[in-house]
């Protein structure tokens, strides 16, 4: 009886635990970080926060204006070089990346390869 009990509460203790579980959303490439603080992230996600970080700085006038570019030209560059720097540094969508740090420099990686600096 005494194991039955003991099980009931093991289940019971497990499932409060993935029932509170706080649920990230990716909005913005600041909510990838955030998750990637406190859980690892998959390739997948890396892609999608990447890709928001990459057209973030391609419609910042202010950033295209002073490294000598344009909103357009950024635009046209990243459309350009999207594809292939994907199929280049996102290879295995389902692997886990297992830090904050580690998701900044892929995310460097992909930037520099669509063309922003």
């Amino acid at each position: 009886m005494k194991f039955l009990v003991l099980i009931a509460l093991l289940a019971g203790g497990a499932y409060f635990y993935m029932g509170n579980k706080e649920e990230f959303k990716i909005n913005n490439y600041q909510d990838l970080l955030k998750k990637a603080e406190v859980e690892p992230v998959t390739m997948s996600e890396v892609k999608l926060g990447s890709n928001m970080l990459a057209t973030f700085f391609c419609n910042d006038e202010n950033f295209q204006k002073t490294g000598g570019s344009s909103v357009e030209k950024c635009l046209n560059t990243y459309n350009t070089f999207k594809s292939m720097c994907e199929d280049k540094i996102f290879v295995d969508l389902e692997q886990r990346v297992v830090s904050k740090d580690a998701v900044t420099k892929i995310a460097k990686r992909y930037t520099e390869c669509v063309g922003i600096k």
